[in-house]
């Protein structure tokens, strides 16, 4: 098996507000980097304000959505994958200084997998499209790279696929979220505005359970917490990136895992199935944003 890593960007500076969009490459496709450098404004740009430059990132085939997602989410997407997360260099408060941050955007769960990658495409089908924030406070002076791997001779049997759906309830309690069906799902990520913190216990997304065709399937009822110290367990803790010690740095983050085994023996399959839907109930009734990770046959 062979692979060309290549560059498709190189230092390309970036003013507030751009969009920019860019052929890939049409054999099999394994992932493609994206690093970002940029300037401090005045002291030292955290790592959300960093990555909320990346308002949208999205991977488009014939148009249609393969990954579409924001910085920040694809941040925690690499954790969840990597079981690692990346890692916003040079933690210093100086004005002006230089600062950078790697991310991955892979098509399969494993990098370099020519069984679950990007099938080749014909030039232009398949395209990159980035668009930045309007706001400079924290960040300026950005520079993207983008390279990308292809595995010459791959006949992948699936892809992934991550979009994004976001939601604000219009009353606490029991609320769904309908999820496409057709396609198998390694799990769901979930983001919620409200956490369980100090002495508050209420929050965005209080407990959840999964339905098929309206039966409880795999997840009969989960809670926040459970969810979110299980996905501690997957990668590892990390310490919040200001250093603090009253928070881990996927604090706003659960995830719905149907491979825990990394065996594909519990992923969830869609396929010939009428709905797919998630229970959420809301403790508080603000917003939360659902990120299923479906593995599409090709």
């Amino acid at each position: 098996m062979q692979f060309i890593r290549s560059i498709l960007v190189q230092d390309e500076s970036i003013d507030a507000s751009d969009v920019k969009t860019y052929d890939l490459p049409v054999n099999p496709l394994s992932h493609i980097i994206l690093s970002l450098t940029f300037d401090n404004v005045t002291d030292e740009a955290t790592k959300a304000e960093a990555l909320e430059r990346l308002e949208k990132i999205e991977v488009l085939y014939k148009g249609a959505s393969v990954w579409s997602l924001n910085g920040i989410d694809l941040w925690a997407i690499d954790g969840i994958l990597f079981k690692d997360l990346p890692i916003l260099t040079n933690q210093v408060a100086t004005e002006d200084v230089e600062r950078a941050i790697t991310l991955i955007i892979p098509m399969g769960r494993k990098i370099m997998d020519p069984e679950e990658c990007f099938p080749a495409t014909k030039k232009g089908e398949l395209s990159l499209r980035l668009t930045f924030s309007a706001t400079e406070t924290a960040c300026d002076e950005l520079v993207l790279q983008v390279e990308t791997t292809e595995l010459i001779g791959a006949t992948p049997k699936q892809h992934i696929k991550v979009t994004t759906i976001s939601k604000t309830p219009s009353a606490t309690g029991e609320h769904e979220v309908p999820l496409a069906v057709g396609n198998k799902y390694a799990g769901v990520m979930l983001w919620g505005t409200t956490i369980p913190t100090g002495a508050g216990v209420a929050c965005s997304i209080e407990w959840m359970k999964t339905k098929i065709d309206g039966v409880e399937k795999d997840f009969a009822q989960t809670n926040w917490e459970s969810l979110h110290g299980e996905l501690l367990n997957r990668i590892g803790h990390r310490e919040a990136y200001d250093g603090s010690a009253d928070d881990d740095d996927l604090t706003a983050y659960s995830y719905l895992d149907f491979d825990p085994r990394d065996s594909d023996l519990f992923l969830l399959e869609t396929a010939g199935k009428a709905e797919f839907e998630l229970t959420i109930n809301a403790g508080v009734a603000d917003a939360i944003r659902i990120l299923p990770v479906e593995l599409v046959a090709v």
